[in-house]
């Protein structure tokens, strides 16, 4: 967001006497600088020359004042994201916009700005001791769960606050954070131990890189008997801070793939997730809102969810030593440069 700066007129302040300039009011001087009032500029920055009296009779005094004023300045309004992590936004993180326009939802696009800043910003706020919004609902190491009604980009559906705990030695030697999130998120290797899915691919963009950016199509089974596959077509940003792993995704409007038929859109609406290394344990956290498309009631939900989130993370645990005993596991370290495993 630009601000357009004009310049404005100058005003010449013309005092006969200088008891008669003191007189003249602040209010006065403002009145003048401001004038034409229906200037669109934000700022503007007047200067004023200003003739000072006569200090001997019958000489000028050719002296000048610069006077600068800053006329006020019209309040940027905040969108939703700036208020609610306002105090989470820290300012020495990189705030670029990481994903193109044309990627955000119709539901998010005038709510917040995707950047590393406000991706970290949501997991800081989430997670902070502090926060005593989210209402814990199972609490039986390694795993951890939390939920709370809504978010700031819509209200309707519960946000699922997780933490999954697990030693290294669950791992393989030297086995990095970037190799454990492969397993956890892209393509190639989830599909190599997740049996859910029926399709699971990278339309748009690349997993390769520092740094992930793109677009993936998630097709996936139906969970049960009378119940429809799913699907979904989500953004997905990866990246690296301070040593910590973070990944972003969010559904893109259903029209970037046309929906097939028997198949119902899922609308994953907030997904952060991160993978850090703390003493000798991997720790996994991840925020969530989403709309399955489910008619279950919410507590039917909330109480198979640890059971899918254990799943989950045993599953990646399981296909990097699956893929390590067969040979097949590549080792890397968090730059993405291949090492030797000793």
């Amino acid at each position: 967001m630009g601000f357009c700066c004009c310049c404005c007129k100058r005003s010449k302040i013309e005092r006969k006497t200088f008891s008669e300039q003191q007189t003249q009011t602040d209010d006065d001087i403002e009145e003048n600088l401001i004038g034409d009032s229906n200037r669109e500029s934000d700022v503007n920055i007047i200067k004023v020359s200003q003739e000072l009296p006569s200090t001997e009779k019958g000489k000028e005094d050719t002296n000048q004042i610069n006077v600068i004023e800053n006329l006020p300045q019209e309040k940027k309004e905040l969108m939703p994201y700036e208020i609610v992590l306002k105090d989470y936004l820290d300012e020495k993180i990189d705030d670029t916009e990481v994903f193109d326009k044309k990627w955000y939802s119709d539901l998010e696009k005038d709510k917040i700005i995707y950047s590393k800043r406000s991706i970290i910003a949501m997991e800081n706020k989430v997670f902070d001791e502090k926060n005593e919004e989210y209402k814990e609902i199972y609490n039986k190491p390694p795993l951890f769960i939390a939920i709370k009604a809504g978010s700031f980009i819509i209200d309707q559906l519960q946000v699922t606050k997780n933490t999954y705990i697990i030693n290294k030695n669950a791992f393989p030697k030297n086995t990095s954070i970037k190799m454990i999130a492969k397993y956890m998120l892209n393509t190639k290797e989830r599909n190599s131990w997740d049996p859910q899915f029926k399709l699971y691919k990278v339309i748009e963009g690349s997993e390769e890189g520092k740094e992930v950016k793109c677009i993936l199509h998630n097709w996936m089974k139906s969970p049960m008997f009378l119940v429809s596959e799913r699907d979904i077509v989500e953004k997905r940003f990866d990246f690296f801070y301070e040593g910590k792993f973070y990944s972003y995704e969010s559904s893109v409007n259903d029209d970037y793939i046309p929906l097939e038929e028997n198949v119902t859109r899922i609308n994953d609406i907030i997904c952060v997730q991160s993978i850090s290394e703390e003493n000798d344990n991997i720790v996994f956290r991840a925020i969530t809102q989403m709309d399955a498309k489910v008619s279950l009631p919410q507590a039917i939900i909330n109480t198979t969810l640890s059971g899918k989130l254990s799943d989950f993370y045993k599953g990646i645990i399981n296909g990097i030593n699956k893929d390590y005993e067969e040979g097949n596991l590549v080792f890397e370290d968090n730059e993405g440069n291949i090492i030797e495993n000793k």
